[in-house]
């Protein structure tokens, strides 16, 4: 399976699931301020525009994103998230530097927001304080630190994004879990969205977001967490999961594809992966006993082709 850089991870979670992310870490705001019945506007070529030294960093993921109160004006949030997980003396530094630059820039109203997904119990920086001589200016930001909540507290009812935070909170222990444990608490996951009361679009971008934020050893343990999604999520209702598992197959199989099209061509370098793909998934239902109609009716495949498959 490719790996996606967790910067990347986090990023595309912000942005799938912004309104249930304003709700968890904003919950005041979030139903009496903000009306996020109306769309919202994710500013990155303001962002990089601002800060475009950032562009070159792969230590932190970061959003921009522009919201309507509920009395039509304009506010905007920064999200900043550390994912390399070390201490790095210059960010509350670079958390002010956001906040004057959009200041100035934009004359907009900025709520800030930082996320910490390291594993360091001492590192909780909270504000930027800079003093010469008799000249001294303090700028003060929430800050919220994975590490230092316990699972429970990071469950928040009825919300989405509690997964993804317990998904980070579990990558901090991996160094400690074998694969045999890892394994134990994805299906957890998995088994709570179950019976979860979430859209299927939801549902799959939390998928994406646990089979890749924290990776096993072994190629055959990710090939049985596959299953026991499948299988899980066979008997759900208006699921859709035979479509969520070729879209997930179509992405990465086009990624793969056009890597392989760097040496061979494009066009057939994705030929050849989404081909790959599509049989690798058919493979992975066949054994996790789908309908051989369901496998067809997902893949394209035919009968004789899925028989094949061993």
């Amino acid at each position: 399976m490719k790996n996606i850089s967790k910067d990347t991870l986090w990023k595309g979670i912000i942005e799938d699931l912004f309104e249930d992310f304003c709700a968890y870490f904003f919950p005041t705001w979030a139903t009496q301020v903000a009306d996020l019945s109306k769309p919202v506007e994710f500013l990155d070529k303001e962002l990089e525009s601002i800060f475009p030294e950032g562009a070159t960093q792969k230590r932190y993921a970061d959003k921009l994103v522009k919201v309507f109160t509920k009395q039509g004006t304009e506010q905007w949030i920064l999200v900043h998230v550390e994912v390399q997980g070390y201490e790095d003396p210059t960010f509350a530094e670079r958390m002010f530097i956001y906040f004057y630059r959009i200041l100035d820039r934009y004359q907009q109203n900025v709520m800030a927001l930082s996320i910490l997904t390291d594993s360091n119990a001492q590192y909780h920086p909270q504000r930027y304080y800079y003093e010469y001589e008799n000249t001294r200016c303090s700028y003060e930001f929430p800050c919220f630190k994975i590490l230092q909540k316990t699972e429970q507290a990071l469950q928040v009812p009825n919300n989405p994004f509690s997964v993804v935070m317990l998904t980070a909170k579990k990558a901090l222990y991996k160094k400690n879990l074998t694969d045999a444990q890892q394994l134990v608490w994805k299906k957890s996951l998995v088994e709570a969205l179950k019976d979860a009361d979430y859209s299927d679009e939801k549902i799959r971008r939390m998928l994406h977001f646990i089979r890749h934020y924290v990776k096993f050893n072994t190629e055959e343990n990710q090939q049985t967490l596959e299953e026991n999604i499948q299988t899980t999520f066979k008997h759900r209702q208006n699921m859709g999961i035979e479509e969520a598992i070729l879209q997930a197959v179509r992405e990465e199989s086009m990624e793969k594809g056009m890597e392989k099209g760097m040496e061979k061509g494009i066009e057939q370098g994705i030929e050849q992966g989404v081909e790959k793909g599509i049989l690798q998934t058919a493979l992975r239902m066949k054994k996790a006993d789908f309908a051989m109609a369901d496998i067809i009716k997902a893949t394209g495949l035919t009968k004789a082709q899925i028989e094949k498959l061993v």
